[in-house]
């Protein structure tokens, strides 16, 4: 009895935390969120690449331990094979221009804006951080909950082996 709680346990939770667009796949790039002087910025343009899609925000301490891995992944491959975006959800450029400002590092990737929060509600985010790996052709790879080691040996031997597929 146990064994079956539990695993309905399991399964429950696994749906709870599955995201509306990993059953949409193909939608990664009709996506569009603006860009820090708040033009449109298509998600299109990432086609053809491995796509980290991040979504995080300044007061979220978990987004903030992850963003230097981020950009030790995107140092680490060709912009052209993977593309890191990290969409802030819910401030404005001028909150995120004083959070970069404060940082010992630069961060070398894509910051997009979602001043309305609406990626919460659109997307069925349940939390900050949230992530999306996708293929070259938009296929929803991975889903990762919480903060990520992004450029551990296991991280970046899962996108090369992505990226020969």
């Amino acid at each position: 009895m146990k064994s079956i709680l539990l695993g309905l346990g399991l399964g429950l939770a696994a749906a709870l935390a599955s995201p509306l667009p990993a059953q949409a796949a193909e939608s990664v790039y009709e996506l569009s969120f603006a860009d820090l002087e708040r033009n449109p910025a298509p998600l299109e343009q990432y086609r053809g690449r491995i796509l980290l899609l991040n979504f995080w925000a300044t007061w979220c301490p978990p987004c903030i331990r992850e963003m230097p891995s981020m950009t030790r992944l995107q140092q680490h491959f060709n912009a052209g094979d993977l593309s890191v975006v990290a969409v802030n959800v819910g401030e404005s450029p001028e909150a995120i221009a004083s959070f970069r400002q404060k940082l010992d590092t630069p961060l070398a990737f894509e910051l997009l804006l979602d001043e309305s929060g609406s990626a919460f509600r659109e997307l069925g985010i349940p939390g900050l951080p949230m992530s999306y790996l996708y293929d070259r052709d938009g296929t929803l790879l991975e889903t990762v909950t919480g903060g990520h080691e992004w450029d551990s040996p296991q991280s970046i031997a899962k996108i090369e082996a992505w990226l020969q597929r």
